[in-house]
């Protein structure tokens, strides 16, 4: 299935991960790519995301979304945002140091547009977005 999705400098991200660092490492490579910072949420873990999103009150146009995380993990966030109308057809990106293939497809099964290895580097990242809003 193809789209005319394009990017936009003032589009809405969510990026999802359990870890600081490497939360702030996947802004900043959204940054670099000329992304506005103030249009980049973050949450710590999946329920934290997903009270951010289910009412659609913050319009997020796109997700990066950790797997392993605690209290709810990447793949049941995938499964909770499928419940949400306003965001089934919503780019998913997982980013995470899982390698596991299970586990990579149970990911998209549940709902990822395309997987990332992480840490990554701002081309691949780049890259790995407009494969999501390819598809």
């Amino acid at each position: 299935m193809k789209t005319n999705y394009k990017f936009y400098k003032d589009h809405r991200f969510l990026v999802v991960d359990d870890d600081q660092r490497l939360r702030d490492q996947a802004i900043g490579v959204l940054i670099e790519l000329g992304f506005i910072k103030e249009n980049i949420l973050s949450a710590e873990n999946g329920e934290e995301a997903f009270k951010l999103v289910k009412d659609d009150q913050n319009k997020i146009e796109f997700f990066v979304i950790d797997l392993v995380m605690p209290i709810m993990n990447g793949i049941d966030l995938l499964k909770a945002l499928s419940t949400l109308e306003h965001h089934k057809n919503t780019p998913k990106l997982v980013l995470s140091s899982e390698s596991d293939a299970n586990i990579i497809l149970n990911a998209v099964a549940a709902g990822a547009n395309s997987y990332l290895n992480k840490p990554c580097e701002k081309f691949t990242m780049a890259k790995k977005l407009f494969e999501c809003v390819s598809k």
